[in-house]
């Protein structure tokens, strides 16, 4: 049986890293080693929240490119 609908191979890489990076940074080590007066887990999750959106933004603007459809990169002067 096929995917109603299917994944780009990106989206799915995209995906792993993101579950095997949370999957590393809620292990017990993570919480027990400090770096600059913070846990490695709190790190960890900084990077997560600024990583995965910048990411996907990335990847969503590069798709749009590569479909010819980046009107929304183009500032409209147009007064109506």
């Amino acid at each position: 049986m096929s995917n109603f609908f299917p994944m780009p191979r990106g989206d799915r890489w995209y995906l792993i890293v993101i579950i095997v990076f949370s999957f590393i940074s809620f292990l017990p080590w993570s919480q027990g080693i400090h770096v600059a007066g913070m846990a490695l887990f709190g790190w960890l999750m900084t990077a997560l929240m600024v990583l995965s959106p910048t990411i996907a933004l990335i990847r969503l603007i590069r798709h749009r490119v590569s479909r010819g459809s980046a009107d929304f990169l183009v500032r409209d002067e147009r007064v109506d």
